[in-house]
């Protein structure tokens, strides 16, 4: 998978710090709601869209800091490997 964000910077640096933590609750808030709805498109187009934007707000994040975040990705992955979290998807 590959996915390409443009960053954009608003706020102050801890508004832009706190951001991922208000989108990550709303990832939560909507995968609730898709939990209520069987088989409904648009509570999953809700978590879908509420996904990214929790995505972008790292990523805006990252951005202001010049952190890769395609080296940090690579350590995470390492991580995880090395723990077998990706054992019986490879």
């Amino acid at each position: 998978m590959r996915l390409e964000i443009n960053p954009f910077r608003m706020g102050t640096d801890k508004e832009a710090a706190l951001k991922p933590l208000e989108e990550s609750a709303e990832v939560f808030g909507a995968w609730q709601m898709q939990e209520q709805f069987d088989n409904d498109s648009l509570p999953f187009r809700w978590l879908a869209y509420e996904i990214a934007d929790c995505i972008t707000a790292c990523v805006n994040l990252a951005d202001r800091y010049g952190i890769d975040l395609q080296a940090a990705l690579n350590a995470v992955e390492k991580h995880n490997r090395e723990r077998g979290r990706y054992g019986a998807l490879d």
